[in-house]
């Protein structure tokens, strides 16, 4: 059965007493962080809407994902746009289009240029698509990647860009789409972390043929786990529906494909390889209602951030991220540089930072080169990366969310200021 509106007061009356009852208990407890890098952003409604699903025992991907769907699109201002069950899966079917058996844009082999700061699942996606990925240095002014070395490793071989709006901070997108225009390079957008942020008046996500977004808990909007692609055209859509889905024509327009010299039922048909990423209607729950609360959130976000960036603007040993005139952030977190002739390590600072109760962390990975696992790949070690090692050297982040008040910042400004001071 679906909720009714007596079971629907009757349910909201008793989550809300459940919420403040867990507010109490957790308020109670010790916190190692009174200022954590991520808090709750749901409530009520969010938790109805997925109970409705589970009572109506819709919880697998149903009519609450489409809509979701198509009201995500419409936000994005895009043709159409593919929910998953994450990010990284965003990312992974975005790469897998690239390289579709049925429909192939590029081949097996060809260069996909790739920052070197990133999450890693977006450098995996384009290795396990079979591309060859070619990484690219970062800026570490703007932590995005870096035009002038974009230009200098485009080869012969390159016939892709695989974007990430780092930290919610837009790309420069005018030089970006010159250099793909100038040597015929397809464009795919990494937008984690970079919901709602925009270029000149067009969000992120809409220049290329796809963009990618995340729902974990910590990001702008949240169905716990969850993501989704935004398609620049109804065709890429049914490509990625088919990827999403064991290469399954079920959700897709069945016009499509001509079965008949086959026998076999078309409910069950399949056209292409693909995986099982689907989402749940419980998360797409979470979804319609976060989507609506989004703009708020992002409001929020950018007030939090303007104030901490104001005090930043004026430490002679601490930066944070610019951005071009033309971009409109959507601020992930609090990022942050220590100056390399600052009086004190990034350790110290962090160090210092989570002592007094504030959660820190790396900015991403860092330089993903670094790592361990760049042992396994011969691409990670072609190259020096300058800006990135100063990111990862020097950089890491705070949280942003729009619970945080601005107590909470007016807080965290004196935490960092005690510190600073002693080395005045």
């Amino acid at each position: 059965m679906t909720l009714n509106n007596e079971s629907t007061k009757k349910l909201t009356g008793a989550i809300e007493l459940l919420l403040e009852s867990s507010s109490r208990i957790n308020e109670a407890k010790p916190r190692r962080y009174w200022y954590p890098l991520s808090l709750a952003t749901y409530g009520v409604e969010e938790i109805i809407e997925a109970l409705d699903s589970l009572c109506s025992f819709r919880t697998t991907m149903w009519e609450k994902t489409l809509q979701f769907e198509r009201q995500f699109a419409v936000y994005q201002n895009c043709s159409d746009s593919v929910m998953v069950n994450s990010g990284s899966s965003a990312d992974l079917l975005m790469c897998f289009l690239l390289t579709n058996p049925v429909q192939p844009l590029l081949n097996l082999g060809d260069e996909i240029l790739v920052p070197i700061v990133t999450w890693p699942t977006q450098i995996w996606s384009a290795m396990m698509a079979g591309l060859k990925v070619r990484f690219v240095d970062v800026n570490p002014t703007t932590l995005n990647i870096d035009i002038e070395d974009l230009e200098r490793k485009i080869t012969p071989s390159t016939k892709a860009i695989f974007l990430v709006h780092l930290m919610g901070n837009p790309c420069d997108m005018d030089q970006v789409m010159a250099i793909a225009k100038k040597y015929d390079l397809h464009i795919i957008e990494d937008c984690c972390e970079a919901l709602g942020a925009e270029w000149n008046g067009t969000k992120v996500g809409n220049f290329g043929l796809a963009g990618s977004y995340s729902f974990f808990f910590s990001h702008h909007m949240t169905t716990m786990e969850g993501g989704m692609v935004a398609c620049a055209n109804h065709e890429i859509t049914e490509q990625l529906k088919i990827l999403r889905a064991h290469g399954w024509v079920r959700n897709v327009d069945p016009t499509l494909y001509d079965l008949t010299n086959y026998d076999v039922d078309p409910r069950y048909a399949f056209v292409n390889w693909g995986f099982n990423v689907r989402p749940t209607d419980v998360q797409a729950s979470f979804g319609l209602h976060q989507l609506q609360k989004l703009p708020g959130f992002n409001k929020r976000r950018i007030e939090l951030a303007n104030k901490f960036f104001d005090f930043i603007d004026n430490q002679p040993w601490l930066s944070r991220p610019k951005s071009d005139p033309k971009a409109s952030p959507s601020w992930f977190a609090l990022p942050l540089l220590v100056a390399t002739d600052a009086p004190f390590s990034r350790k110290e600072i962090t160090n210092y930072l989570e002592i007094k109760g504030v959660e820190t962390r790396p900015l991403v990975a860092g330089n993903i080169a670094k790592h361990p696992v760049a042992k396994i790949f011969s691409e990670f070690n072609v190259n020096t990366y300058p800006g990135a090692d100063i990111i990862h050297q020097q950089g890491f982040y705070l949280g942003l969310s729009p619970f945080h008040t601005d107590q909470d910042i007016d807080k965290l400004i004196d935490c960092m200021e005690t510190f600073i001071f002693k080395f005045n």
